[in-house]
């Protein structure tokens, strides 16, 4: 199992250097009941390396199944050869079904990007996810599949949509590994233009 994983993270190194993709590490501690998170994030595409953020949350649990959030977001993000500062606050909402042969979770966030060179403004982003409820077949995966919706400000119209498809990996002495898909959606001068990205997390 070892090796396997180890050539897999290996394949996937291998793999973003020709394809669009996104490495995340994500910090997790506990303080009381709390959740504090710190989350990293650089993503490149057929331009270079052009977006990093660093974010930092804390997340506290009500009424068993629900789970409020605050968290705030540096985000860089490449412009004319420059670096583009974007500062969001941010505000999310959890709700966590448990069944006996699946898991959904729905989200919905609310944040205000700050913006060097445009317009402050309000933007919501909603999520549904569905996961298995335990690790399936010798390879001990769990799969999961979510799909975003992002909506613009004033207007509420859904311009953006992220689909994506993955598994977490077995954990490891070093964190978990999740691997997954995105597939976007954008609107843009009245049609929907795709892109997509391969995704490496690491949760420590």
């Amino acid at each position: 199992m070892r090796k396997f994983l180890t050539l897999l993270i290996f394949s996937i190194g291998l793999l973003n250097s020709q394809f669009n993709h996104q490495d995340k590490l994500v910090i997790k501690r506990t303080l009381g009941k709390s959740t504090v998170t710190v989350d990293f994030d650089g993503r490149t595409n057929e331009t270079g390396f052009y977006h990093k953020h660093i974010d930092f949350g804390i997340a506290y649990p009500f009424q068993q199944s629900w789970i409020v959030e605050l968290k705030y977001r540096a985000q860089y993000r490449t412009k004319e050869d420059a670096w583009s500062l974007e500062r969001r606050p941010q505000v999310q909402l959890i709700k966590n079904i448990n069944r006996p042969n699946v898991k959904w979770q729905f989200r919905t966030r609310m944040e205000y990007r700050i913006r060097e060179g445009k317009e402050d403004e309000m933007r919501n982003r909603s999520r549904i996810q569905i996961k298995a409820p335990k690790p399936i077949s010798s390879l001990k995966i769990t799969p999961f599949i979510s799909n975003e919706f992002f909506f613009a400000p004033k207007t509420w119209e859904h311009y953006i949509n992220w689909c994506s498809f993955g598994f977490d990996l077995p954990k490891l002495k070093i964190g978990r590994p999740t691997i997954f898909y995105k597939y976007v959606i954008t609107q843009s001068d009245g049609e929907w233009v795709p892109s997509y990205t391969l995704v490496f997390k690491l949760t420590i």
